[in-house]
């Protein structure tokens, strides 16, 4: 390979461990903005680079990705408690307040992987539920 970049290619570059690449593209909120893609090698990040280019022509592109628990909140409103019955909705809320929005609420969505939550689980299998931070009971263990 001669070194040069192909025409157009301006924005992807070396970088750290492979290649990196941005687009202009325009948030939802009608602002422009740069949106980084990454990969090991040129070609990998071409593919996503040319792809990223497609979305942002069709559409705005959201730069940011939300939290685990802005998108919780998000899921048991709009789609939780419509579905189901008033108890139902009532228990998935507990289980997401005191049990995976602590643990993990403040992951981002595109950077949530499998093993944060096999972590998150084994921690959870661990830890002495009534001992844990939000709640107030006496622990049976002790």
């Amino acid at each position: 390979m001669s070194g040069k970049r192909g025409n157009g290619e301006g924005s992807i570059y070396p970088y750290k461990n492979g290649f990196a690449a941005y687009v202009w593209v325009t948030t939802p909120d009608g602002r422009k903005k740069r949106k980084y893609v990454y990969g090991k090698t040129r070609d990998e990040v071409h593919d996503k680079w040319i792809k990223l280019q497609g979305e942002a022509k069709k559409r705005p592109v959201d730069t940011k990705s939300p939290m685990l628990r802005q998108y919780l909140a998000y899921w048991l409103k709009e789609v939780v408690d419509p579905a189901l019955k008033p108890k139902a909705a009532e228990t998935y809320k507990m289980h997401v307040r005191l049990y995976i929005a602590p643990g993990l609420g403040t992951k981002r969505l595109d950077k949530l992987s499998v093993r944060d939550v096999r972590a998150w689980l084994n921690k959870l299998l661990d830890e002495c539920q009534c001992c844990a931070p939000p709640s107030a009971m006496p622990c049976a263990k002790s």
